[in-house]
């Protein structure tokens, strides 16, 4: 194990205990000051569960890659951490106050503008004959439209208890060895954090949940998953610049497509929730528990991962 492996095992570790200790802090935060989540209709859970998981996950996630880092942090990575403060701001205060669809969006769209004039943005994408297609004046607009879309897809995709933590785990485990194998240790400790700030928080959010991460929990995880593959795969001058980020986030972002897709050809709109999403289909269809639901998104996202991780693999040879 090299030393910026050690360091990435390091900082997952410290991240997962950290969470690990302050969810039950901020759970009972939570309920002190009212921020739980009564059954709606198009909701899964049958009793009031505590939000706000996502504060614990965002320290987690957060202050042992600084520590590592000695707090060098540079002009495009902070870009992507004034963006996701925000968007996790908003999402206390939505988890809170249950603020419109548009106002998130909005938050989310100057979030990601923010990032991408710090420098945090998709220069160019491959052309499959070898070139690069530069973007140019659209770059700024392609970034904060993937930004957009890969936070609006995990907390689309936060439905079941451990799903979104769970993915999101896979996501930022699978950008990180991305991360090292591009010799970029220093992505790979922010990866590690994510990841592990995750799976420490799975101990009370797994099934039988006792917390949710709720709104800030996740587009604070799809915000800076979207920011890590901006600055990492994207930068890839190699034709697999668009496969990557796609196979790394396949589950959130193929179940948002198709979700608004099929809302909007059916004349409804799209920003309006609906149990279309897979995670209904593998309970409601398939007649699968929650649990089962979960186990089988989670290997889907770990093959789009490995599969990725292939690709990446032969394309750097």
């Amino acid at each position: 194990m090299g030393p910026a492996t050690l360091q990435c095992a390091v900082v997952f570790a410290a991240s997962l205990v950290m969470a690990f200790l302050t969810t039950p802090i901020v759970l009972r935060l939570a309920v002190r000051f009212g921020v739980v989540r009564r059954p709606r209709q198009r909701d899964i859970h049958t009793v009031p569960m505590p939000l706000w998981g996502g504060i614990a996950i965002y320290f987690s996630a957060l202050i042992p890659p600084l520590i590592a880092l000695r707090g060098v942090v540079p002009p495009t990575m902070t870009g992507i951490l004034i963006g996701a403060t925000l968007v996790a701001v908003a999402g206390m205060l939505d988890d809170r106050l249950e603020l419109s669809a548009l106002w998130q969006s909005v938050v989310i769209l100057l979030a990601g503008f923010a990032a991408a004039m710090l420098g945090a943005r998709v220069e160019f994408i491959s052309d499959p004959r070898g070139g690069m297609i530069f973007l140019g004046a659209w770059a700024v607009p392609a970034t904060v439209a993937w930004m957009f879309l890969v936070t609006k897809s995990v907390d689309m995709v936060d439905g079941l208890d451990g799903l979104a933590a769970g993915v999101s785990a896979i996501a930022a485990a699978s950008l990180g060895m991305i991360a090292l194998g591009r010799h970029d240790p220093s992505l790979a400790v922010w990866a590690a954090g994510i990841s592990g700030a995750c799976v420490g928080f799975l101990k009370y959010n797994f099934t039988p949940a006792s917390i949710f991460m709720g709104t800030v929990g996740a587009q604070f995880l799809g915000f800076m998953l979207a920011g890590l593959s901006v600055v990492g795969v994207f930068k890839m001058a190699a034709v697999v610049t668009l496969v990557l980020p796609l196979l790394v986030l396949g589950v959130p972002v193929l179940d948002a497509v198709r979700v608004v897709a099929l809302r909007v050809l059916r004349g409804q709109p799209a920003h309006v929730a609906a149990k279309d999403h897979f995670h209904h289909i593998l309970l409601k269809d398939w007649g699968l528990s929650t649990k089962s639901a979960v186990i089988v998104l989670y290997v889907a996202s770990a093959i789009f991962g490995l599969a990725a991780l292939f690709i990446f693999a032969i394309a750097v040879r």
